[in-house]
């Protein structure tokens, strides 16, 4: 009785959840790996008892048949889930389904169900669902809206990459109206600030370059295995600060901040050499060794006057040429 248990429980998780299926001489073998050996007949007869129980279905539509949990199926899982485990579902759903390939977002939808129904059955007085009804999540500066990426494209691309694929794409250029052809070498993909950028190669030239996902009208997966430059990581590639729009290298910036600014900074700093100090007039000096970016820059000039940028020289004078702009606009 005991070795029935095991095996049929083995079996369950065995099957996958629909529209994937499993044969009957799939779950032979794999059986056999876990040390069951059993004949067909009684995997048939087992699979039929246990179908009268759990949300099985056998597909015999269309050949090789097998069987599958249905869609809707409950997650079944020993021990059940708890309210922790409940809970990271619950925020994996609000924050990271858009992230996920839409097979995996798609394989976790009965955790995610699960997991609110789990929550939502706790008695309030324990905490669990006050918690999720009173945490949010949010970013900085004004709410944009994400932009759309076609299914297909958004598949295709999460294909290649895993599967270590080229694509060949159709993809609509920034500053033109003309949709160009690529044959891509995909190496990665980062997701910043709502944008999932496509960091890759083109054809077979080695300058990395960064192609937004929702630019990309059709995507294709080639039976071509891509390949990655011998001195490129993801992680050296994110710190060498192309994805802040890379101006130029390391500066040493100084610059007149405001109270409120050094307060800020003072808890967050731009860097690990960063100083904050009593300039000579009264005013916060702040010093920090920072790389040129276009996202620094963006950023400064979100303060307004509660900064002003002393050196280096052309980056104070870059600022000098930007305020003088905006006063011709708003005199």
């Amino acid at each position: 009785m005991s070795d029935t248990l095991m095996r049929q429980w083995q079996m369950l998780r065995l099957i996958p959840r629909y529209p994937n299926k499993i044969t009957t001489p799939d779950l032979i073998h794999r059986l056999a790996d876990e040390g069951f050996e059993i004949t067909r007949r009684t995997i048939q007869r087992d699979l039929m008892k246990l179908s009268e129980i759990h949300p099985l279905v056998c597909d015999e539509h269309s050949k090789p048949f097998g069987w599958s949990w249905m869609t809707n199926a409950d997650v079944m899982d020993i021990p059940g889930m708890d309210s922790h485990t409940a809970l990271a579902f619950w925020l994996a759903e609000q924050h990271l389904k858009q992230l996920l390939p839409t097979a995996t977002a798609h394989q976790l939808q009965a955790h995610f169900t699960t997991a609110t129904r789990v929550l939502d059955n706790i008695p309030t007085n324990q905490g669990a669902p006050a918690w999720r009804n009173k945490v949010r999540v949010l970013q900085r500066g004004p709410h944009l809206k994400t932009p759309v990426i076609a299914a297909d494209v958004q598949n295709q691309v999460y294909d290649a990459l895993l599967r270590n694929r080229r694509l060949n794409i159709t993809y609509q250029p920034r500053w033109q109206n003309e949709e160009k052809e690529y044959e891509v070498n995909p190496l990665g993909l980062v997701f910043k600030d709502s944008i999932v950028y496509l960091v890759c190669t083109i054809w077979d030239y080695s300058d990395i370059r960064l192609l937004p996902l929702h630019r990309i009208r059709i995507a294709q997966t080639l039976d071509i295995p891509s390949t990655t430059p011998d001195d490129f990581h993801l992680d050296a590639y994110i710190a060498s600060g192309e994805l802040d729009f890379a101006i130029g290298e390391d500066i040493k910036l100084k610059a007149r901040v405001s109270d409120n600014l050094a307060f800020h900074l003072g808890e967050r700093p731009l860097s690990d050499d960063q100083t904050i100090g009593k300039h000579n007039n009264g005013c916060n000096l702040l010093t920090a060794t920072v790389q040129d970016t276009n996202e620094l820059r963006w950023w400064l000039l979100g303060f307004g006057d509660q900064v002003e940028v002393l050196e280096p020289l052309e980056f104070r004078a870059c600022f000098a040429e930007t305020a003088a702009n905006m006063n011709k606009c708003y005199s």
